[in-house]
């Protein structure tokens, strides 16, 4: 499976994933070679711990369930910050942009007047618009790859 396919999974099934804290509402940040910041998050308590050393030593492991993860995503995504994913692999980290972290949970936002406005209200069709079917997520992560595979 891949790092964001096993990843999703695990934060499913936990309804929570990891991060950490320098002070409350502060988290550890990381930077790309091309100065873009991104808030590295991991699956388990374990992998975190292991990650609070070195820059990070004397953060705090702390969690935060779903809900409150994307809620948080358009801020993030105003502030021009994107999500690292651990992969455990010497510090290595896989970057997601906020709101595609935000659609991989609850999926893409419908703004049905936006829509009506770009198609025309003679044009729109609400059947046709319903939405993404429930297994939208499968499919997604089925056509994931990345360069491990």
């Amino acid at each position: 499976m891949n790092i964001l396919g096993a990843f999703i999974k695990e934060v499913k099934e936990n309804d929570m994933l990891w991060l950490l804290e320098a002070k409350p509402g502060l988290f550890a940040m990381v930077e790309d070679g091309n100065e873009n910041s991104f808030i590295p998050v991991w699956s388990s308590e374990k992998e975190a711990l292991e990650n609070a050393s070195e820059d990070w030593e004397g953060y705090n492991v702390t969690n935060m369930n779903i809900a409150e993860f994307v809620g948080w995503m358009s801020e993030l995504h105003s502030d021009e910050i994107g999500i690292a994913i651990s992969t455990g692999e010497e510090g290595q980290m896989f970057p997601i942009p906020a709101l595609s972290m935000k659609q991989v949970f609850v999926g893409p936002e419908i703004d049905v007047e936006e829509d009506k406005r770009l198609v025309g209200e003679d044009y729109y069709d609400e059947e046709w618009a319903e939405g993404i079917p429930d297994n939208w997520e499968e499919e997604f992560l089925d056509n994931l790859t990345d360069d491990e595979d």
